[in-house]
């Protein structure tokens, strides 16, 4: 059983988290990656596949599909089927991929803000624009701008691709299934296609359901392009691998056409991690949902109790979304650094005045976080 409250020192493991602030006393609360040892089947499998001797090009098991279209029909009542999966390094590639394969050059893609960074790159990377409509916040939470949809896709035709992020990375939030019933329905209405990022999907906490929007009917499997990993919720962001499931046969063989030398193939060790995550790793998921849910419920107190910070309810992900608005500050980054915590700045993700934290980490590490952000406010 892994002992999440055990503290690594990763200050010289090569991280990309922890080398952003080598040598300051900032505890990193940005990037997300998680903090706790990766489940010991996965770690058994890297070993067992390395120990072979030879690391040549490999084909993916054919355990693999199977364990995966077993895992979709347990958790969603999702029928996949084995000619639906693509299997490709990164989420991030493929956002792009599908772009490539869908999107023409005077053509575009629209997306819903505050968004993860890399959605905001998919335009500029592609050479096509990027519309974007912004999410607000209610007396009830965070909604999904759909008025805003229907307008952008109404007056602008070449509109043909929805980047959908669900769970809604930087906001914690996953999607009602009426949301994403009337977004189906406006992107089959203005013939666009949905690529749909749902590595979060089963970060979930309390009673959130997740529904895969090509799950919801056959129009939208039809105009569906979904992306899933167990990176985000076995802690493997350092070996990668992930799935695209598409429907459509002409789809996938646009999309696969399009990831031709745009990437590396999955590697061996890949493909084990991947296998051994999702076939042999659901009691350390499940005692790792319990943690990070009581995380994020310490983390909320805290934040409960500092005048000037104001933070959501976290649905899922491991990511807390701080509004900083009301303690009036010109450089947000700045002065949590300069308190000692590294998070993750709003306007990234054009979330300006807000900051996303990481609570995926020990207690112990999450409250000295909470005592400096607190220190910091009073002494402000």
């Amino acid at each position: 059983m892994t002992d999440f409250d055990k503290v690594y020192d990763r200050s010289a493991s090569n991280s990309v988290k922890w080398d952003k602030y080598q040598g300051q006393d900032i505890l990193p609360m940005w990037v997300a990656d998680m903090d706790f040892r990766s489940p010991s089947p996965v770690i058994d499998a890297i070993k067992e596949k390395a120990e072979e001797g030879i690391l040549s090009y490999g084909n993916p098991p054919p355990e693999l599909s199977s364990v995966f279209i077993n895992r979709m029909e347990r958790m969603y009542g999702w029928q996949v089927r084995d000619e639906d999966i693509v299997f490709i390094n990164g989420v991030v590639p493929a956002l792009n991929m599908a772009c490539r394969a869908l999107v023409g050059k005077n053509e575009a893609l629209i997306t819903a803000t505050p968004i993860y960074t890399p959605f905001l790159e998919v335009g500029e990377n592609n050479d096509v624009k990027l519309f974007k409509i912004k999410a607000e916040e209610g007396a009830d939470g965070w909604k999904y701008p759909l008025e805003a949809l229907e307008g952008s896709l109404r007056n602008h035709p070449e509109i043909k691709m929805l980047l959908l992020c669900n769970p809604f990375n930087p906001i914690g939030r996953s999607l009602r299934k009426i949301e994403l019933i009337k977004i189906v329905s406006l992107c089959k209405q203005y013939d666009v296609w949905i690529c749909s990022d749902e590595i979060h999907c089963e970060l979930v906490f309390d009673d959130t359901v997740h529904f895969p929007v090509a799950n919801l009917s056959a129009e939208a499997a039809d105009i569906s392009i979904s992306l899933m990993a167990p990176t985000k919720t076995f802690n493997l962001a350092g070996v990668g691998g992930s799935i695209a499931i598409i429907n459509n046969q002409e789809v996938r063989e646009k999309f696969c056409i399009a990831k031709r030398g745009m990437c590396a193939r999955v590697s061996t060790l890949t493909f084990a991690a991947m296998l051994a995550a999702y076939r042999d790793c659901e009691a350390w998921k499940e005692d790792l949902l319990q943690y990070l849910q009581d995380n994020r419920d310490y983390l909320l107190s805290r934040m409960s109790k500092i005048d000037g910070i104001r933070m959501n309810h976290v649905e899922s992900t491991y990511l807390a979304w701080l509004d900083v608005r009301s303690l009036g500050l010109n450089d947000p980054q700045h002065f949590f650094e300069s308190a000692g915590v590294g998070l993750s700045p709003g306007s990234q993700y054009e979330g300006p005045e807000y900051m996303r934290l990481n609570f995926a980490c020990p207690r112990s590490v999450l409250a000295d976080a909470c005592d400096r952000i607190e220190k910091a406010v009073r002494n402000q």
